[in-house]
This record gives structure tokens, C-alpha cells and sequence, in this order.
């Protein structure tokens, strides 16, 4: 932030109800916190990520879920907040090269680090700002897609209120915002690690955030030692005893982030609601629909739920979180005037089932579970586990191709794709992405997704960003030998060609549990590398 430079406030019309202004003087000590926010993510740097929650594909599919009518994606205009080293957008850009996306970020090294990267794949439709979101007015024009990762709990209000505002004043007409924080009540119980770290960190408090972060650490494993000593405390404290271990195995950069900042402020759902509101968005649901689609549940948790919430969907999302003790919220908004069009009775209309595509959660374990005997649901699992997109006709053209002669129940097939879709063993897209196979002699791999790996590999991107897939989703696989093939396959070729480099050039080893180390057949590994490929979606024609 520029301690010289104040915000402007933001000037209101009748029509509009942000109300929100910046122009108050900030404090000396908190304008001091947020250089110490700003001081940590320069000097304590981590690799940028991509979440899988914030992809646009899967926004806008959980908006039409919704019943909104949210901007196609070629040609959308997305803006993150808290970039970092752009991990989250990066990916995205590559795979969607006529939407342009546009990060900020408060860390001048992030962005720099962030900015390398980009340049060096050579990517025109992504943009690296080293800005203070206070900054941000009118003037920085509209998106139709803004996301707020791992940021709106651990800033001050007065930028808390700015980020909620930005979601409204530079949130085009249709456009859809995402923003996850901190929740309680599930959170009192982390809170409890929390005090114990910052109240023995002064004992550190001339180290730097790393030494500090390993000092606390330290500190809870003890303190977790110590009640597993004693029988009455083991018994006890079991949940916390489970949360210091989690902490202990979390990266330091995570710990040192969520636990020992100057700020993590975790609030209920009905408050982020309000406080939204106030700013002039209205709230959508969950990015995770259980949250919000409760009748997933036995029908006496849900008519309890129902009965508590008075039919108010602000009472069912607290009441809600209170029954599962909810300790995260990725919440999705948009601008007031479309508050009516948004649907909170947790029906949806096959039109909407019909529109999307749908991708089996790689958590599902393959193959048929014994309780799925309906054929509808045995079809369903079926193109789950090729792990492919496919949409309401393919089912049905599966059912038909495999089960000739199947009276297909309609009523029951979209019940079970929207039950599927609503407990997160479905993955939902707004919009198709053509995972196209390897062909002989046409398949090719354009430019900017070789780029991206070489740079991540080769030129030690990896420091600052993770790899991620068409999904927005981590993947850890991608190594020298799967660059290797990527570069041969610039250009249209054979199998055989690339079987002979490959026999040529590369040596696979690989060794299992019990230490037997032994030689991938070239055919073999091609083979994988060719379907990792075709997963990925680099491919074209």
C-alpha cells in the first residue's frame, strides 16, 4: 500500500447501494499491520497454486445451478484479487486464450516472479498488477468473473468492505464473484491453535516468519504430547490432539499464513451475507452445493433444518453450518438487482441439467459400487470412471449402445445426475472442453501449453507455480519425460516416430513399494504419456 496516497470515496447514485467508503484515515498501527502483511508475502515466498473451485468453467456452471444466466466464457473479462504469482489464473488463461484475465496482487515480488513466468510462456491475455485492492475504483473497469481465494479473511474490514464492493461496483450485469473465507463455527476450534501459537510466538518475536513458524510448530507438537501423556486429557481434548497433528503435516507457508498473521477473522455465514448485502451483492449459495442443496440429507435432518430456518435461506445456510460445524465457505455473489432471479428453493430445471457437462470426481474409486444396481445408475458410474466430460445425451446414448432395449425412467436420470452433482462425486462445467486424443499425423500441441511446461520445468517456474490442468485442478506428473514427448509433438507426426525418439532418447526407471527398481518398455510409457496428454487437453488439430 502507499501510505501517501488515499483512496477517493466512491460516489452512489439512487439506483446503486454500495455504500462502502475508503477516504477515512487508516491508523498508524493498522496501516503498520498491513505493511507487515505485505512485508511476509515478499520475503516468505510459496508456490502459487491453481483451486479448482475457482476455475470459470465450473463458476459458471454452478451459477446456472443457481438459475442465473452467467457470461460465456470466450471473451469474459476475470479478475483475481490476492494473485500472488497469477497459479490460479495462469492455467486458466492458457486453456481459454480469447478470455482475458487480469491479477493483483499486494506483494511487488510475487508479481514479479508472476510476470517471468508469463513472459516467458508467452501469454498476451493475462495481466500481473502489483496494486492495493484500496485502489481499485470505477476506473478499472468491469469483469464478469472475479475471484477472491484465501484472502477475504485475512485482511483489515476496512479492505474486507473494499473487496465486497469491488464484487458489486466492477462486477458486470451478469457477472458472478467468488469469495471464500474463514467460517464459524467450525473455526472456534482451530482458533484454539491460533491463541496457543501467537501467545508463545513472543518468545520469537525478533525472528523472521519462517524461524517464528517453526518455533510455534514446535510449541503445539509439544503441547499435543503433553495431553496425550495424561488419560483424562487424551480423552478430552481428541479433536484437538487431531488438529495440531493436521497443522504439524500442513506446509510452513500455509501455517505461517493462516495461523500467525495479524489478521485471520473467521465470521458465520449470515454475517458475510449481511456484510455483502450492504455493499450491494446478493448472495448466491455455495460453491459447494451441499451447502446450499440440503435435501441431499436424511430427510429428517433436512426437514429439522427446514423447520429451524423458518424458510429462510439465510437461516438454512447458518443453521446448516452449525449442525456440520462448518470451518470453510467458498461463497458465490453478484450484483443486487439480480437477487430475484436467483434460486433458492434447491430445484433445478432440466433445461439447466441439460446444458451442462459433467466430469466423475477423480476421488471416486472405478468400478460399480454393489449399491448402485439401477441400470441409469450403473451407466452413470460408468462415464464417471473414464473421467471424460459427458452431458444428459451421452447418458442417455450410452444406456442405449450398451443396454439395447432399456425403457429409460427420465425423471430418474436427472434425479441421480443432480443427487451425483450436489454431493460432489460430479464435477459440472458451464461449457465444453474438447479433450481431443493423439491421431497420427494431425494431433499437435500448440506452442503455449509447451511453453508452460518447459518454463515450469526447465526454467525453475516451479519455484513460484504449480502445474495445472483444464480443470484448474493440481498435476503433480508432468515431468521431464512428458516434456520431452510435448516437444516432438509440436508438430503433427507418427506413432512410430515418436516410439523411435523415445526408445532413442529417454530411459524410464521406476520402483515399486518393496524397492524393485526396473525399466518402463518405451511402448508403454508413450502410451501413458499419449492418454496423460490427451487428459490434460493439449491436443489439437
Amino acid at each position: 500500500m502507499n501510505k501517501n496516497k488515499k483512496n477517493k470515496k466512491t460516489k452512489t447514485n439512487a439506483e446503486e447501494k454500495q455504500v462502502v467508503s475508503t477516504s477515512s484515515v487508516i491508523s498508524e498501527k493498522l496501516q503498520g499491520d498491513i505493511d507487515e502483511l505485505k512485508n511476509s508475502y515478499d520475503s516468505f515466498l510459496y508456490v502459487s497454486k491453481p483451486f479448482s473451485s475457482t476455475n470459470i468453467n465450473n463458476l459458471q456452471a454452478k451459477a446456472k445451478m443457481y438459475g442465473l444466466n452467467p457470461v460465456p466464457l470466450k471473451g469474459a473479462r476475470v479478475l483475481e484479487l490476492g494473485a500472488s504469482c497469477g497459479g490460479n489464473i495462469v492455467p486458466q488463461a492458457l486453456y481459454y486464450p480469447e478470455t482475458t484475465f487480469t491479477g493483483i496482487d499486494l506483494s511487488g515480488v510475487q508479481v514479479k516472479h508472476g510476470n517471468d513466468i508469463i513472459n516467458s510462456i508467452g501469454l498476451k491475455n493475462v495481466t500481473l498488477l502489483e496494486k492495493d485492492i484500496l485502489d481499485i475504483d470505477e476506473s478499472f473497469g468491469t469483469f464478469d468473473y472475479i475471484i477472491v481465494h484465501g484472502i477475504w479473511s485475512w485482511v483489515p474490514d476496512v479492505v474486507k468492505d473494499k473487496i465486497l464492493s469491488i464484487c458489486n461496483v466492477n462486477l458486470s450485469d451478469n457477472g458472478i464473484a467468488y469469495v471464500s473465507y474463514n467460517t464459524y463455527p467450525g473455526w472456534k476450534r482451530l482458533e484454539q491453535l491460533r491463541d496457543i501459537m501467537l501467545y508463545s510466538e513472543k518468545r520469537a518475536k525478533d525472528q523472521d516468519l519462517l524461524e517464528r513458524t517453526l518455533y510455534t510448530k514446535s510449541v503445539l507438537k509439544m503441547v499435543a504430547d503433553t495431553m496425550n501423556i495424561d488419560d483424562r486429557s487424551r480423552a478430552q481434548s481428541a479433536y484437538k490432539i487431531n488438529n495440531i497433528h493436521n497443522v504439524l503435516n500442513s506446509n510452513d507457508y500455509y501455517v505461517a499464513h493462516e495461523y500467525l498473521e495479524a489478521f485471520n477473522d473467521p465470521v458465520y455465514v449470515s454475517d458475510f451475507i449481511e456484510r455483502a448485502r450492504k455493499q450491494g451483492c446478493a448472495y448466491i449459495g455455495d460453491e459447494v452445493l451441499q451447502r446450499s442443496f440440503i435435501t441431499w440429507l436424511a430427510d429428517d435432518v433436512t426437514n429439522n433444518i427446514r423447520t429451524l430456518s423458518h424458510d429462510n435461506y439465510v437461516d438454512k445456510e447458518q443453521f446448516y453450518d452449525y449442525v456440520y460445524d462448518t470451518q470453510f465457505r467458498m461463497s458465490l455473489l453478484t450484483k443486487l438487482p439480480n437477487e430475484d432471479k436467483i434460486n433458492h428453493e434447491e430445484t433445478v430445471t432440466q433445461d439447466i441439467l441439460n446444458s451442462l457437462y459433467y466430469v466423475g470426481n477423480s476421488r471416486n474409486e472405478k468400478g460399480v459400487p454393489e449399491d448402485w444396481t439401477d441400470t441409469v445408475n450403473i451407466a452413470i458410474k460408468e462415464l464417471m470412471d473414464t473421467h471424460k466430460q459427458f452431458n444428459v445425451q451421452g447418458i442417455i446414448n450410452h444406456i442405449n449402445s450398451q443396454y439395447p432395449g432399456y425403457n429409460i425412467n427420465m425423471d430418474q436420470l436427472y434425479q441421480r445426475l443432480l443427487l451425483l452433482t450436489i454431493v460432489g462425486q460430479i464435477n459440472i462445467f458451464g461449457e465444453s472442453y474438447p479433450m481431443t486424443p493423439f491421431v497420427e499425423n494431425e494431433s499437435y500441441i500448440p506452442q503455449r501449453f509447451i511453453n508452460y511446461v518447459n518454463t515450469l520445468i526447465m526454467k525453475d517456474g516451479n519455484k513460484y507455480m504449480a502445474l495445472g490442468n483444464m480443470y484448474n485442478q493440481l498435476d503433480n506428473e508432468v515431468d521431464n519425460g512428458v516434456l520431452y514427448v510435448m516437444n516432438q509433438l509440436a508438430q503433427p507426426t507418427s506413432r512410430a516416430k515418436l516410439l523411435e525418439l523415445v526408445e532413442s532418447d529417454l530411459t524410464v526407471n521406476r520402483t515399486t513399494k518393496d524397492g524393485y527398481t526396473y525399466k518402463v518398455p518405451s511402448e508403454q510409457y508413450l502410451n501413458e504419456v499419449l492418454i496423460h496428454l490427451e487428459y490434460l487437453g493439449y491436443f489439437t488439430k
